[in-house]
């Protein structure tokens, strides 16, 4: 009588930040990875096959993380990819690594990745911020605009969206102003002081938002300038202080904050998980758990692990996550957006807006 054979396993390279600007939430990541391939293997895993997490750091220099990604593939035998780390990473890794194993890039982007063979579902500038924008410029008057960003692809895409999207509904463009990450940000605050607007756009990513944000607040602008950023995540919260957040908002698809029950159901899960002491879930560990959730219902939908057969089934997906039912339309992920107010160290959501 012959055994049945067991299955071998589906290796997923998990690519999270552990150090560098974005490590600030790669804890976060890491743990909900780890809830969302528990719960796909309570069911079967993927495929029938059981999911077994790899790990890398997706922190640093791109060419220093392709190489760890390089070794996930080559020596560790992943079968896919999941990242959520900067996009100037995502670039180099879909360079080298993306025709060999579907790469799952998960958290919010700034769209254009056409000619990358990578399955992107975050929220793109025009999904994320076109409610934010149009709500402050209609309701809080804010006509006079200045952006800062750190020096790579995301903050320069995004600005390009929001100022065209700011000018075309008249407002002005006081300002934009760019540092490296890593850089020291004093300049900023002294030329944001100067300039007087009536909001900053903050495209800072990481740690890179607290000591920004600790002077802005520390030199009195946060008492008469608005801010607003699509990349203050809850651990960035938590980290510039209760005392430097006012008038401090952000705009994003995922808050810890939001009132689901799909929502209700995933933090219950993670604190039975981890205990009530485990990091904070945000907009970008969010995202690490749903790019799990998409690559099981992709495979799932294509019966394969093919890009080609994956890439085929991807239009018109829906899948789970703590946000609800998602579906992909027209390349892109659709589904509501939040703006949120930092109450302190913690988002209270103001406004919801429909998908694009």
């Amino acid at each position: 009588m012959s055994v049945p054979r067991k299955r071998e396993p589906i290796r997923i390279g998990l690519l999270v930040p552990f150090q560098g600007a974005d490590a600030i939430w790669g804890p976060s990541c890491q743990y909900s990875a780890v809830l969302a391939a528990a719960e796909l293997n309570e069911k079967g895993g993927i495929l029938g096959r059981q999911i077994e997490l790899l790990a890398a750091d997706a922190g640093g220099s791109p060419q220093a993380v392709v190489e760890r990604a390089r070794d996930l593939v080559e020596r560790q035998g992943a079968n896919a990819l999941v990242g959520v780390h900067l996009s100037s990473v995502r670039v180099e890794l879909a360079r080298a690594l993306a025709d060999r194993v579907p790469y799952v890039f998960a958290p919010l982007f700034e769209g254009g990745t056409e000619g990358e063979r990578v399955f992107s579902i975050g929220e793109v500038p025009e999904r994320q911020f076109s409610g934010a924008v149009s709500h402050f410029m209609d309701h809080q008057g804010a006509q006079r605009w200045f952006l800062v960003g750190n020096d790579y692809v995301w903050p320069r895409a995004s600005h390009n969206w929001v100022r065209n999207f700011v000018l075309q509904r008249g407002g002005e463009i006081i300002g934009e102003e760019y540092v490296g990450l890593g850089d020291d940000t004093t300049h900023l605050i002294d030329l944001i002081g100067a300039a007087d607007p009536d909001i900053v756009f903050l495209s800072l990513v990481g740690s890179e938002c607290v000591p920004f944000n600790r002077m802005f607040a520390e030199r009195g602008l946060s008492r008469h300038i608005l801010r607003l950023s699509g990349a203050v995540e809850e651990n960035t919260l938590l980290a510039i202080g209760a005392d430097n957040t006012e008038k401090l908002f952000c705009a994003a698809g995922y808050f810890s904050a939001l009132q689901t029950p799909e929502n209700d159901t995933f933090l219950k899960r993670y604190r039975d998980a981890f205990g009530v002491t485990a990091p904070v879930q945000g907009v970008l560990s969010e995202a690490c758990y749903e790019g799990l959730r998409f690559f099981g219902a992709l495979a799932t939908r294509a019966q394969s692990l093919e890009i080609d057969a994956l890439s085929q089934a991807f239009e018109g997906l829906s899948f789970e996550s703590p946000r609800g039912v998602t579906t992909i339309r027209n390349g892109v992920v659709s589904g509501p957006t939040y703006l949120a107010r930092a109450d302190g160290t913690e988002f209270e959501i103001l406004h919801s807006f429909d998908a694009i």
